[in-house]
Protein backbone atom coordinates (compact mmCIF):
# COMPACT_ATOMS: atom_id res chain seq x y z
CA UNK A 1 0.00 0.00 0.00
CA UNK A 2 1.33 3.14 -0.98
CA UNK A 3 2.23 6.20 1.87
CA UNK A 4 1.81 8.69 -0.75
CA UNK A 5 3.21 10.29 -3.89
CA UNK A 6 6.71 12.14 -3.34
CA UNK A 7 8.18 13.87 -6.23
CA UNK A 8 12.30 14.45 -5.79
CA UNK A 9 14.95 16.76 -8.00
CA UNK A 10 18.58 15.93 -7.44
CA UNK A 11 19.51 12.39 -8.51
CA UNK A 12 23.70 13.00 -6.83
CA UNK A 13 25.58 10.62 -4.87
CA UNK A 14 23.13 11.65 -2.13
CA UNK A 15 19.76 11.81 -4.09
CA UNK A 16 19.52 8.66 -5.61
CA UNK A 17 20.06 6.18 -2.26
CA UNK A 18 17.90 8.86 -0.44
CA UNK A 19 14.81 7.65 -3.13
CA UNK A 20 15.76 4.61 -3.10
CA UNK A 21 14.72 4.20 0.63
CA UNK A 22 11.63 6.19 -0.10
CA UNK A 23 10.86 3.73 -2.06
CA UNK A 24 11.66 0.83 -0.08
CA UNK A 25 9.23 2.37 2.40
CA UNK A 26 6.24 2.29 0.21
CA UNK A 27 6.43 5.89 -1.04
CA UNK A 28 5.47 6.71 -4.98
CA UNK A 29 8.42 8.42 -5.91
CA UNK A 30 8.64 10.81 -9.02
CA UNK A 31 11.90 11.33 -9.89
CA UNK A 32 13.25 14.00 -12.88
CA UNK A 33 16.61 13.37 -14.69
CA UNK A 34 18.97 16.10 -15.06
CA UNK A 35 22.87 15.93 -16.69
CA UNK A 36 22.62 12.25 -16.81
CA UNK A 37 19.71 9.47 -16.99
CA UNK A 38 21.36 6.46 -15.65
CA UNK A 39 20.54 7.06 -11.84
CA UNK A 40 16.80 8.04 -13.02
CA UNK A 41 16.82 4.67 -14.95
CA UNK A 42 18.40 2.84 -12.19
CA UNK A 43 15.12 3.91 -9.60
CA UNK A 44 13.09 3.51 -12.51
CA UNK A 45 14.10 -0.34 -12.69
CA UNK A 46 13.30 -0.16 -8.80
CA UNK A 47 9.69 1.58 -9.33
CA UNK A 48 10.21 5.28 -9.51
CA UNK A 49 8.50 7.08 -12.29
CA UNK A 50 10.65 9.19 -14.77
CA UNK A 51 8.92 12.43 -15.57
CA UNK A 52 9.90 15.54 -17.94
CA UNK A 53 9.81 18.30 -15.30
CA UNK A 54 9.68 19.94 -11.61
CA UNK A 55 5.90 20.20 -12.43
CA UNK A 56 5.22 17.01 -12.99
CA UNK A 57 6.73 15.84 -10.24
CA UNK A 58 4.77 17.86 -8.38
CA UNK A 59 1.10 17.34 -9.82
CA UNK A 60 -0.73 14.73 -7.28
CA UNK A 61 2.55 14.94 -4.62
CA UNK A 62 2.12 15.67 -0.87
CA UNK A 63 5.54 16.45 -0.76
CA UNK A 64 8.48 17.98 -3.64
CA UNK A 65 12.14 16.98 -2.15
CA UNK A 66 14.79 19.09 -3.19
CA UNK A 67 18.42 18.09 -3.08
CA UNK A 68 20.07 20.23 -5.76
CA UNK A 69 23.91 22.19 -4.76
CA UNK A 70 22.88 25.62 -4.50
CA UNK A 71 20.23 28.30 -4.32
CA UNK A 72 19.58 29.09 -7.74
CA UNK A 73 18.94 25.45 -8.83
CA UNK A 74 16.20 25.50 -6.17
CA UNK A 75 14.59 28.95 -7.51
CA UNK A 76 14.96 27.59 -11.06
CA UNK A 77 13.08 24.02 -9.82
CA UNK A 78 10.36 25.99 -8.36
CA UNK A 79 9.70 28.41 -10.31
CA UNK A 80 10.99 28.08 -13.58
CA UNK A 81 8.63 27.76 -16.72
CA UNK A 82 8.29 24.28 -15.73
CA UNK A 83 8.65 24.78 -12.17
CA UNK A 84 6.79 23.34 -9.09
CA UNK A 85 4.64 26.23 -8.85
CA UNK A 86 3.06 25.18 -11.86
CA UNK A 87 1.99 21.65 -10.92
CA UNK A 88 1.22 22.49 -7.40
CA UNK A 89 -1.49 21.94 -5.53
CA UNK A 90 -2.42 23.94 -2.39
CA UNK A 91 -0.63 22.85 0.89
CA UNK A 92 2.17 21.18 -1.01
CA UNK A 93 5.71 21.01 1.06
CA UNK A 94 8.86 21.83 -0.23
CA UNK A 95 11.28 19.58 1.66
CA UNK A 96 14.49 21.38 0.95
CA UNK A 97 17.25 19.08 1.98
CA UNK A 98 20.05 20.93 -0.17
CA UNK A 99 22.46 23.08 1.95
CA UNK A 100 21.65 26.65 1.47
CA UNK A 101 21.79 29.94 2.98
CA UNK A 102 19.95 30.35 5.64
CA UNK A 103 18.68 33.93 4.94
CA UNK A 104 18.17 32.69 0.65
CA UNK A 105 15.92 29.90 1.98
CA UNK A 106 13.32 32.04 4.06
CA UNK A 107 13.16 34.55 0.85
CA UNK A 108 12.22 31.58 -0.99
CA UNK A 109 9.77 30.88 1.44
CA UNK A 110 8.19 34.09 1.66
CA UNK A 111 8.25 33.80 -2.47
CA UNK A 112 5.98 30.61 -2.44
CA UNK A 113 3.31 31.56 -0.18
CA UNK A 114 1.57 33.21 -2.64
CA UNK A 115 0.86 29.75 -4.25
CA UNK A 116 -0.34 28.27 -1.18
CA UNK A 117 2.95 26.34 -0.48
CA UNK A 118 4.68 25.51 2.53
CA UNK A 119 8.51 24.63 2.85
CA UNK A 120 10.59 22.70 5.85
CA UNK A 121 13.66 22.83 5.71
CA UNK A 122 16.35 19.92 6.27
CA UNK A 123 19.48 19.81 4.99
CA UNK A 124 20.80 16.55 6.11
CA UNK A 125 24.48 15.20 7.39
CA UNK A 126 26.26 11.79 7.08
CA UNK A 127 26.70 11.19 3.48
CA UNK A 128 25.97 8.57 0.71
CA UNK A 129 26.93 5.45 3.37
CA UNK A 130 23.99 6.65 5.84
CA UNK A 131 21.67 8.08 2.90
CA UNK A 132 21.57 4.51 1.46
CA UNK A 133 20.30 2.84 4.74
CA UNK A 134 18.63 5.60 5.91
CA UNK A 135 20.27 6.67 8.96
CA UNK A 136 21.03 10.48 8.22
CA UNK A 137 20.94 13.25 10.75
CA UNK A 138 18.27 15.65 9.77
CA UNK A 139 17.97 19.41 11.36
CA UNK A 140 14.85 20.49 10.15
CA UNK A 141 13.54 24.57 10.63
CA UNK A 142 9.86 25.16 10.03
CA UNK A 143 6.99 26.06 11.77
CA UNK A 144 5.94 23.80 14.10
CA UNK A 145 2.50 22.49 12.31
CA UNK A 146 4.91 21.72 9.21
CA UNK A 147 7.77 20.00 10.61
CA UNK A 148 4.99 17.51 12.19
CA UNK A 149 3.22 16.56 8.83
CA UNK A 150 6.63 16.07 7.37
CA UNK A 151 7.59 13.82 10.49
CA UNK A 152 6.97 10.43 8.78
CA UNK A 153 8.76 11.27 5.38
CA UNK A 154 12.14 13.10 7.90
CA UNK A 155 11.98 9.42 9.93
CA UNK A 156 12.37 7.65 7.11
CA UNK A 157 15.12 9.17 5.14
CA UNK A 158 17.16 10.05 8.81
CA UNK A 159 17.72 8.36 11.95
CA UNK A 160 18.67 11.45 14.21
CA UNK A 161 15.94 14.07 13.71
CA UNK A 162 16.37 17.79 15.21
CA UNK A 163 13.85 19.76 15.25
CA UNK A 164 15.88 23.40 15.35
CA UNK A 165 12.99 26.00 15.28
CA UNK A 166 12.10 28.79 12.57
CA UNK A 167 12.48 28.59 8.94
CA UNK A 168 16.65 28.90 8.40
CA UNK A 169 17.69 27.55 11.33
CA UNK A 170 17.93 23.99 10.02
CA UNK A 171 20.48 25.86 7.41
CA UNK A 172 22.30 27.26 10.71
CA UNK A 173 22.81 23.71 12.50
CA UNK A 174 24.55 22.24 9.13
CA UNK A 175 26.75 24.72 8.24
CA UNK A 176 27.84 24.84 12.08
CA UNK A 177 28.45 21.22 11.42
CA UNK A 178 29.92 21.34 7.93
CA UNK A 179 32.34 24.07 9.10
CA UNK A 180 33.85 21.55 11.98
CA UNK A 181 34.01 18.61 9.37
CA UNK A 182 35.85 20.86 6.75
CA UNK A 183 38.31 21.63 9.60
CA UNK A 184 38.33 17.85 11.34
CA UNK A 185 39.72 16.93 7.61
CA UNK A 186 42.44 19.30 7.47
CA UNK A 187 43.85 18.87 10.87
CA UNK A 188 43.93 15.19 10.33
CA UNK A 189 45.36 15.17 7.02
CA UNK A 190 47.92 17.78 8.77
CA UNK A 191 48.99 15.85 11.74
CA UNK A 192 48.90 12.09 9.99
CA UNK A 193 51.15 14.00 7.32
CA UNK A 194 53.78 14.99 10.31
CA UNK A 195 53.40 11.76 11.87
CA UNK A 196 53.79 9.34 8.88
CA UNK A 197 56.81 11.44 7.71
CA UNK A 198 58.47 11.34 11.25
CA UNK A 199 58.10 7.50 10.67
CA UNK A 200 54.89 6.75 12.75
CA UNK A 201 52.27 4.08 10.69
CA UNK A 202 49.63 5.90 9.46
CA UNK A 203 47.18 2.90 11.15
CA UNK A 204 49.31 2.99 14.07
CA UNK A 205 48.53 6.72 14.54
CA UNK A 206 45.16 6.57 13.80
CA UNK A 207 44.38 4.24 16.52
CA UNK A 208 46.28 6.00 19.11
CA UNK A 209 44.29 8.92 17.72
CA UNK A 210 41.04 7.26 18.21
CA UNK A 211 41.37 6.11 21.32
CA UNK A 212 42.28 9.40 22.91
CA UNK A 213 41.28 12.98 23.38
CA UNK A 214 42.09 13.85 19.50
CA UNK A 215 39.18 11.46 17.93
CA UNK A 216 36.63 12.58 15.37
CA UNK A 217 33.85 11.01 13.06
CA UNK A 218 36.14 11.95 9.88
CA UNK A 219 39.49 10.06 11.22
CA UNK A 220 36.90 7.26 12.41
CA UNK A 221 34.52 6.44 9.58
CA UNK A 222 35.47 8.84 6.52
CA UNK A 223 39.03 8.50 5.99
CA UNK A 224 39.47 4.88 5.96
CA UNK A 225 37.74 5.22 2.43
CA UNK A 226 39.83 7.91 1.09
CA UNK A 227 43.08 9.31 3.10
CA UNK A 228 44.20 5.76 4.38
CA UNK A 229 44.11 3.96 0.69
CA UNK A 230 44.74 7.18 -1.18
CA UNK A 231 41.39 6.85 -3.43
CA UNK A 232 39.60 10.42 -3.20
CA UNK A 233 36.71 9.43 -6.05
CA UNK A 234 33.57 11.34 -5.35
CA UNK A 235 31.71 11.07 -2.14
CA UNK A 236 31.21 14.70 -1.07
CA UNK A 237 32.47 16.82 -2.97
CA UNK A 238 35.71 19.47 -2.58
CA UNK A 239 33.77 22.18 -4.05
CA UNK A 240 30.72 21.58 -2.10
CA UNK A 241 32.24 22.11 0.73
CA UNK A 242 33.68 25.18 -0.12
CA UNK A 243 30.79 26.26 -1.05
CA UNK A 244 29.19 25.32 2.49
CA UNK A 245 32.22 26.80 4.23
CA UNK A 246 31.70 30.25 2.12
CA UNK A 247 28.16 30.00 3.20
CA UNK A 248 28.92 29.44 6.92
CA UNK A 249 31.78 33.00 6.70
CA UNK A 250 28.46 34.95 5.38
CA UNK A 251 26.57 34.03 7.98
CA UNK A 252 29.29 34.44 10.62
CA UNK A 253 29.98 38.29 9.20
CA UNK A 254 25.55 38.73 9.00
CA UNK A 255 25.81 37.82 12.72
CA UNK A 256 29.33 39.68 13.40
CA UNK A 257 30.75 36.40 14.88
CA UNK A 258 34.10 35.87 14.33
CA UNK A 259 35.75 33.29 11.98
CA UNK A 260 39.26 33.21 12.35
CA UNK A 261 40.01 29.01 11.44
CA UNK A 262 36.87 28.95 9.37
CA UNK A 263 38.62 31.47 7.27
CA UNK A 264 41.64 30.21 7.28
CA UNK A 265 39.58 26.54 6.04
CA UNK A 266 38.03 28.14 3.61
CA UNK A 267 41.64 29.47 2.00
CA UNK A 268 42.56 26.49 2.07
CA UNK A 269 39.72 24.65 0.03
CA UNK A 270 39.63 27.11 -2.14
CA UNK A 271 43.54 26.53 -3.42
CA UNK A 272 41.77 23.27 -5.36
CA UNK A 273 38.79 25.06 -7.19
CA UNK A 274 41.05 25.68 -10.49
CA UNK A 275 41.58 22.50 -10.43
CA UNK A 276 39.84 18.98 -11.69
CA UNK A 277 40.24 18.47 -7.73
CA UNK A 278 37.50 20.33 -6.56
CA UNK A 279 34.72 17.54 -8.38
CA UNK A 280 36.90 15.19 -6.03
CA UNK A 281 35.71 13.99 -2.25
CA UNK A 282 36.31 17.02 -0.17
CA UNK A 283 39.45 14.92 1.39
CA UNK A 284 41.47 15.43 -1.40
CA UNK A 285 42.75 18.64 0.72
CA UNK A 286 44.56 15.96 2.40
CA UNK A 287 46.94 15.91 -0.91
CA UNK A 288 48.21 19.84 0.24
CA UNK A 289 50.12 18.45 3.06
CA UNK A 290 50.85 15.69 1.21
CA UNK A 291 52.51 17.11 -1.49
CA UNK A 292 54.33 19.98 0.44
CA UNK A 293 56.22 16.88 2.67
CA UNK A 294 56.43 14.46 -0.23
CA UNK A 295 54.78 11.64 1.56
CA UNK A 296 52.18 9.48 1.08
CA UNK A 297 50.31 9.25 4.33
CA UNK A 298 48.40 5.82 2.77
CA UNK A 299 51.88 4.05 3.13
CA UNK A 300 54.26 6.28 3.60
CA UNK A 301 56.13 6.05 0.86
CA UNK A 302 57.34 9.58 -1.48
CA UNK A 303 54.66 11.34 -3.77
CA UNK A 304 57.21 12.10 -6.38
CA UNK A 305 60.61 10.64 -8.13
Amino acid sequence: MSKGKIGFIGLGNMGEPMVRVLLQAGYEVSVVPHRRKEPAERLAAEGALIVGNPKEAAQGSGFVITMVPNLPQIEEVVFGDEGIVHGAEPGLILLNMSTVSPSGITELAARMEPYGMKICDAPVSGGPMRAANGTLSIMAGTDAEVFEQTREVLETLGENIFYTGKLGTGQVAKLCNNMIGATLMAINSEVLTVGVKAGVNAEVLREIILKSTGGNFQLEHWMPRNVMVNEYEAGFALKLMYKDIGLARELAKENQSPLLIGNLVHELYGLFMNSDLKDKDFSVVSTFFQDAANITISDGKPRSG
